[in-house]
């Protein structure tokens, strides 16, 4: 029987609380949730190996024409352009998939944790309406990382170029890392609700990248703390499966490591609705916390005068 949607008592969460509230939104609809996360990983699966055939076949058919002693170096150019492509496409793809389902599952996760019912086709449409804006968004997000990367380099060649010395220049990279790590890890928790607030809001990337900026001041250290607890469990789950076919897979190691790979992608399949749901339920919280946004549900609520 299907559960029945139940809105939640919103309130300033602390990091434990927004992990089980993340569970228990999960074990309500966990078929949902598994099958929003797995079309996107079978689309993915099915798109690879349409392009892995489209992109090789002609290059094996060429390579099968020629003599193995006398390669025509332009059919080789040709192979490995076509390689690259590949690589290329599929990058592309898979980042525009994984926004699609990102958003989807913020889609169903959002629906839920205000108490309302969601299904995959509405959910998945959805993800596919707001994909392009979450793909925007992850790449103005990239683009602008990069270049502090790049601004905090410059500044420590050109403190190499000015002081001559070979110590100081080392001294000036290993803080540029240091700087850029640390700044990378500060963008990344201001900008981690932006898919959330395209899905729920329906902001373009530039606008979203902007909102969840000022949604997550005051609250970094929080949003790093969730990831944080996020990663370890994600690392433990892991662990777990490799040492369970570590112990019983002794007698046949090609069908354990086949098997190992499919609880591994199934795993991940389980897994990344967790992520989502929790980042959905962090951008509820920091509602609460900067716009009173509990009031403001309570006040809707309310029966006309």
């Amino acid at each position: 029987m299907e559960a029945t949607p139940l809105a939640p008592t919103l309130k300033p969460l602390g990091v434990g609380d927004v992990l089980d509230r993340t569970f228990n939104l999960y074990k309500q609809r966990p078929l949902l949730f598994i099958a929003l996360s797995a079309i996107w990983y079978l689309l993915l699966v099915i798109v690879f190996v349409v392009l892995a055939i489209a992109v090789f076949a002609g290059a094996i058919a060429s390579f099968v024409r020629e003599s193995p002693t006398d390669i025509d170096p332009a059919t080789l150019a040709g192979a490995i352009s076509g390689f690259i492509a590949f690589l290329i496409v599929g990058i592309l793809v898979a980042i525009l998939l994984f926004s699609a389902q990102s958003a989807s599952l913020i889609r169903a996760g959002a629906l839920r944790y205000l108490g309302k019912e969601a299904n995959v086709g509405e959910a998945f449409g959805s993800g596919v309406r707001a994909s392009p804006r979450v793909f925007l968004a992850g790449v103005l997000a990239f683009v602008l990382i990069a270049l502090f990367w790049a601004a905090a380099f410059i500044v420590a060649a050109l403190i190499g170029a000015i002081t001559q010395s070979g110590g100081l220049t080392f001294v000036a990279i290993f803080l540029a890392v240091c700087v850029a790590l640390v700044g990378t890890f500060y963008l990344t928790a201001s900008w981690l609700v932006a898919p959330i607030v395209i899905v729920v809001e329906g902001l373009g990337p530039i606008a979203a990248l902007s909102r969840a900026w000022g949604l997550s001041s005051g609250n970094r250290w929080r949003i790093i703390g969730i990831q944080a607890l996020l990663a370890l469990l994600n690392v433990v789950l892991s662990a777990l499966i490799s040492a369970v076919f570590a112990i019983g897979g002794q007698a046949d190691q090609g069908t354990t490591i086949v098997i190992q790979n499919l609880a591994n992608f199934a795993s991940t399949i389980v897994w990344a609705p967790v992520e989502w749901l929790a980042f959905t339920v962090l951008y509820y919280d920091l509602r609460v916390r900067k716009e009173a946004f509990d009031l403001q549900l309570a006040a809707e609520a309310l029966p006309p005068s």
